[in-house]
């Protein structure tokens, strides 16, 4: 059987695991795949994506950087990283993959709102706000844009706009928009 043959098949075999949620088994045929294929960036994305699934950041992030190392320029990558970043700890560098993801496509709302969240923990408020808002105008029905959003506005003081960010969520997502009221301490207009 002829190498590109036999590296087809099991790339074939690894997303059928995958397919089938067989996450496990999925991983260990997807490590298979990078060793016989080390420049195939899918396959380094996807493996990066199994081990964030299982809250392995430790086997996550490299499987993404050497993913980037091969595809540099795609946005869902970067924010795919980003995300395994930030979930280790690294906010600094989740933050940059995330302006990355963003500058290549300024539409990738998971992005902004990704952005929002490291400089929400960087301590850096008014930034985080206006990225939120921007996930927010580009995914409306997101509640946790929302959610996030008032969280930054709560902790700059501005309960009028936190109360405005609640009403908006209101509209959409019950189960959130309660939380926002309990948590930034919201008065329950219909509660007459």
């Amino acid at each position: 059987m002829s190498g590109s043959l036999r590296d087809s098949i099991h790339y074939a075999w690894a997303q059928t695991l995958l397919f089938f949620g067989a996450s496990r088994a999925a991983c260990r045929a997807f490590r298979d795949v990078v060793r016989e294929q080390p420049a195939n960036a899918e396959a380094w994305s996807v493996l990066g994506y199994l081990h964030a699934q299982a809250g392995e950041m430790s086997e996550a992030v490299p499987a993404f950087e050497k993913a980037l190392a091969l595809q540099p320029e795609d946005a869902e990558l970067c924010f795919n990283a980003g995300f395994a970043v930030q979930r280790a700890g690294d906010h600094r560098r989740a933050a940059e993959l995330m302006e990355k993801a963003i500058a290549i496509n300024a539409k990738l709302d998971r992005a902004w709102y990704g952005l929002g969240l490291s400089l929400a923990h960087a301590g850096r408020y008014e930034e985080a706000a206006a990225k939120f808002r921007e996930a927010a105008r580009l995914q409306p029905f997101n509640p946790y844009a929302g959610y996030h959003l008032a969280a930054v506005l709560y902790k700059l003081g501005r309960q009028e706009a936190v109360v405005k960010e609640y009403l908006r969520v209101k509209e959409f997502d019950p189960k959130v928009s309660a939380l926002m009221r309990r948590e930034f301490g919201i008065a329950d207009p219909d509660a007459g």
